[in-house]
């Protein structure tokens, strides 16, 4: 059982938890922040998942409606640097289709997974919303600021090795 104490490094500590001892796992604002390995994280949550177990996953959505208006404004989409390190930042944020790809390839069955927008805009001076839409008109479904993910695993899946996707590692080899 979790505790609140139970603090560890998700990306180089293996969870301090049994195999299958969750039927849920809330991994909300975390991916965004990883520096090095988000398929080891994941697949220690895959781990600690019972079959039929549950995933859900937030994060900002780095195709979102302001960072599309920053882009043609010819402003950067990134994050500022953080006083608080490389952790007090966002390291990689996700499209909903890498998101998707990422989670297929380690395990885990996409029950659901939507954009949407949670806060005002915070994208500042950027170009006029009407000079946008008929760019992006056929992604609209896309535009939110975060994805949220629903995602499943069952017996078969927990004994996939772990893909680490070429387009998400750059030193990586391609099969890898």
């Amino acid at each position: 059982m979790a505790r609140l104490t139970d603090h560890f490094n998700v990306e180089a500590d293996a969870f301090p938890y049994t195999d299958e001892s969750f039927d849920v796992v809330l991994f909300c604002e975390i991916i965004e922040h990883l520096l090095a390995d988000p398929v080891r994280a994941l697949v220690e949550v895959r781990r600690v998942l019972k079959p039929g177990g549950t995933l859900v996953l937030t994060t900002p959505n780095v195709a979102r409606l302001d960072n599309v208006r920053k882009a043609i404004a010819g402003r950067n989409v990134y994050d500022p640097y953080s006083g608080y390190g490389p952790y007090g930042r966002h390291n990689r944020e996700y499209t909903q289709e890498e998101l998707f790809a990422l989670l297929d390839a380690n395990g885990f069955s996409v029950r659901t997974m939507f954009t949407a927008d949670v806060h005002p805009s915070q994208a500042g001076p950027t170009v006029p919303l009407s000079a946008v839409a008929p760019l992006v008109l056929r992604r609209s479904t896309d535009l939110g600021q975060y994805i949220f993910c629903q995602s499943g695993v069952n017996s078969e899946s927990k004994r996939a090795a772990p893909a680490r996707p070429a387009w998400l590692y750059r030193s990586l080899p391609q099969d890898t």
